[in-house]
């Protein structure tokens, strides 16, 4: 399957919300076409350029860029916003875990096994969506090598290692504060899961789920968490969207782009470091 028809899949298959934020392929493949194909020769005898020889862009190849750049910067927007999010909802995701967990790794006080459960429940929700935008990065990236490499094949203007230079250094490849957010939350989760066990062995040995010292009150209040958690069928629909959108990304696993990234860029890099020593 073609990797447009693919990449059209991904997006139907994700939340309204992030479908919107996808490189336009389509878009730019309607500018692509509209690029006359180049077949003459320079004075050298082939198609390429010789050393200080400028091309001329066509108002054609201006569209495409005009539309490439407008596409990084609706990357770097969405990208920078959800982040915030992230951020922001990690803060609040860490107050309840702290109600269960200690600072050094004990039960804290409140701790009871309905908020236990509910902060697990909570930081692996919120990991399903940190994974997701890695994705969305890792997608929009191999829809720009595939978009840019269609582009060099028709066109006299090699576009594609200099532009993926350039969306290295894009806010919305700079993942680091996403890693450490899905480092963090894989951490608390399996630290929750060790005393969500834990608990339920001593429950067995004592005979009783809950120890003396758990409240009615208490369990009333964990009761109201639970309910404010998002609802059945809310969570149905999200894990469909995302099963969906994870089965289209396996089926993209043999692509060339994804198996290299980067394309060229590397060797690029690596001969920019080497003039420059």
């Amino acid at each position: 399957m073609k990797f447009g028809q693919k990449f059209t899949e991904i997006i139907a298959a994700t939340h309204p919300s992030v479908s919107d934020q996808f490189l336009c392929y389509k878009t730019l493949k309607k500018c692509l076409k509209a690029i006359p194909e180049y077949k003459a020769t320079t004075a050298n005898g082939d198609t390429t350029i010789k050393p200080g020889e400028k091309r001329k862009l066509t108002d054609e190849q201006r569209l495409f860029l005009k539309t490439l750049n407008a596409e990084l910067q609706k990357f770097n927007r969405f990208f920078i916003s959800a982040e915030e999010d992230f951020v922001m909802k990690e803060t609040k995701l860490e107050a309840a875990y702290r109600q269960v967990v200690n600072t050094d790794g004990s039960r804290a006080p409140r701790f009871t096994m309905q908020r236990c459960r509910a902060a697990c429940r909570a930081l692996a929700d919120f990991h399903g969506e940190l994974v997701l935008m890695e994705h969305w990065v890792s997608l929009n990236y191999t829809a720009l090598v595939k978009i840019l490499k269609k582009h060099d094949k028709r066109s006299n203007l090699s576009l594609r290692s200099p532009f993926l230079v350039s969306v290295l250094q894009q806010p919305f490849y700079s993942t680091e504060v996403l890693t450490q957010l899905i480092t963090k939350t894989e951490s608390r989760f399996r630290k929750l899961n060790a005393l969500i066990a834990s608990r339920g062995n001593e429950a067995e040995a004592n005979g009783s789920e809950t120890n003396g010292h758990v409240a009615n009150g208490a369990d009333a209040e964990d009761n109201e968490d639970v309910v404010a958690t998002v609802s059945t069928a809310e969570v149905s629909l999200s894990l469909s969207r995302t099963k969906a959108a994870m089965e289209c990304w396996n089926g993209l696993k043999d692509s060339d782009s994804i198996k290299r990234p980067l394309g060229d860029v590397p060797v690029l890099l690596q001969a920019k470091r080497a003039r420059s020593s």
